[in-house]
């Protein structure tokens, strides 16, 4: 815990910036009523569902903050270097592709469709979870292989080196998850959306092929707690570490704007809180250069959200 709050008042002595933070969190807090108002994410960005034309509208509407922050950064003369930086606008294509790639990606539902309708849901559930890792982290690896490996002194493959990663200053962190979810899942409505198991189909994908439930649940769960791998792969490794040599620290503000408009399709206190920890995390990966802390805690927030939404139904029952 010690190591995390002196990288937290380090970034926080070296980076802060009254005027940009003000003007970041104004064009955050404007953008999130506007989305919910007008039900931007939800309303016109799933009706392209099945649609190419989604792949460049929603990688650009989610890389769209990440460039608006960078003009923050130039309004106020903090980093200029990066508008004729070619370097910088290779890797903000590249990661509006990605992003555009990962979130429009649809042609596993063809498989889908040709399944018996009591399996579909799981397996749309289950492809769901596997497709970032051949639209996010296989792409970023081919492009880190061959363009970043000899650029980066600290070989980190954007956070995914595990040697000398250090667990121990997490392990705080996420205890305090595992009591504060288990706290608010008494005051809160934490049953409406978790666990994620009970609306994925797996209850029936069992009976239908005479599995014992618990297979069902541990492939679901897996699946479910390995795909914050690509999550973190994708905002803290490549849009932190990544653009590190270009933006700085700054990197991880920049980072955040993405990662806000991400949650525009879950719940406004989600999509707000996101904020907040994309920050903390973002600069734990700026000094850590690993992605793998943040990683164990987006897993121990998913799985404690399942766990204790499981008690809660069990105890309703």
């Amino acid at each position: 815990m010690k190591q995390i709050l002196a990288y937290l008042k380090k970034y926080w002595k070296t980076y802060f910036h009254l005027g940009f933070y003000l003007c970041t969190a104004i064009f955050l807090a404007v953008s999130i009523y506007l989305n919910y108002k007008y039900n931007f994410e939800n309303g016109y960005l799933d009706s392209l569902y099945r649609r190419w034309i989604k792949l460049p509208i929603i990688g650009a509407s989610t890389m769209f903050p990440f460039l608006a922050i960078c003009g923050f950064l130039y309004i106020f003369n903090i980093n200029r270097a990066w508008v004729k930086s070619r370097e910088f606008w290779l890797l903000f294509i590249l990661g509006t592709l990605v992003m555009g790639f990962q979130r429009s990606f649809f042609l596993h539902y063809y498989i889908v469709d040709i399944l018996e309708p009591i399996d579909r849901l799981f397996v749309r559930k289950i492809l769901w979870y596997i497709r970032p890792f051949f639209t996010t982290l296989i792409p970023l690896l081919i492009f880190y292989r061959y363009y970043e490996l000899k650029r980066d002194p600290d070989k980190s493959w954007y956070g995914l080196k595990v040697r000398d990663t250090d667990f121990t200053p997490y392990l705080f962190l996420i205890g305090i998850i595992f009591i504060g979810i288990g706290f608010a899942s008494f005051i809160g409505d934490l049953t409406r959306y978790y666990p994620r198991f009970d609306k994925s189909g797996g209850e029936l994908f069992a009976m239908s092929h005479n599995l014992p439930e618990w297979l069902t649940v541990t492939i679901f769960e897996l699946l479910y707690g390995l795909n914050f791998l690509n999550v973190e792969f994708l905002f803290r490794g490549f849009l932190v570490i990544a653009f590190t040599r270009v933006l700085g620290g700054h990197a991880v503000m920049a980072m955040v704007g993405s990662y806000v408009f991400l949650h525009f399709g879950k719940p406004m206190t989600e999509c707000i809180s996101s904020a907040f920890g994309g920050y903390i995390i973002g600069v734990l990966a700026f000094y850590s250069k690993r992605i793998w802390g943040g990683v164990a805690l987006h897993v121990a927030l998913a799985w404690s959200m399942e766990f204790f939404a499981w008690l809660q139904k069990i105890y309703a029952a």
